[in-house]
């Protein structure tokens, strides 16, 4: 069958949280467990990590409630830009994966389609106003989700209100 004759189903975004604990420091860790069940996943193959620099921090080093607000903002246009890409078959080209807080940074985790539309976006949107917190970006090819096994970990964690 030819490529542009598969049609792949995304699921809507839904949310998971979890506190735990990176590098010995507490985490907030956002999943979305929509994508448990996500059986195309190398259609996706890009991992992106985009980081957002928190200057404003708590104790252990997880961002203030204020900061956070300044964070999430911040993460919305990226989510926006990220998540607004369209492939040449007008597909979406991303779906989110996670966000996450913990020392002094605030994660948002997507995985890619084609990740030179993505790169694109990010470009334009890092270089288009001055941010009021420095913001950057890495992708790596992933095809097997290696980088988000950790993630999908979580959910035997999950208890009361998260289960």
């Amino acid at each position: 069958m030819a490529e542009s004759n598969i049609r792949v189903v995304v699921p809507e975004a839904h949310f998971t949280v979890f506190r735990t604990s990176r590098s010995g420091l507490p985490e907030v860790v956002s999943v979305n467990d929509a994508l448990l069940s996500f059986r195309d996943i190398r259609i996706f193959r890009w991992h992106l990590c985009v980081t957002i620099a928190a200057v404003d921090v708590a104790e252990n080093r997880l961002p203030s409630k204020d900061e956070m607000d300044v964070l999430y903002m911040i993460g919305d246009e990226i989510e926006d830009v990220v998540l607004g890409g369209r492939t040449e078959h007008d597909s979406n080209n991303a779906v989110i994966l996670a966000t996450s807080a913990w020392d002094a940074t605030r994660e948002v985790l997507f995985q890619v389609y084609d990740p030179e539309i993505a790169h694109a976006a990010l470009q334009k949107l890092l270089h288009g106003k001055l941010w009021p917190r420095k913001w950057n970006y890495e992708m790596d090819d992933d095809p097997e989700w290696s980088n988000a096994a950790f993630l999908f970990k979580l959910f035997p964690l999950a208890k009361g209100d998260d289960a």
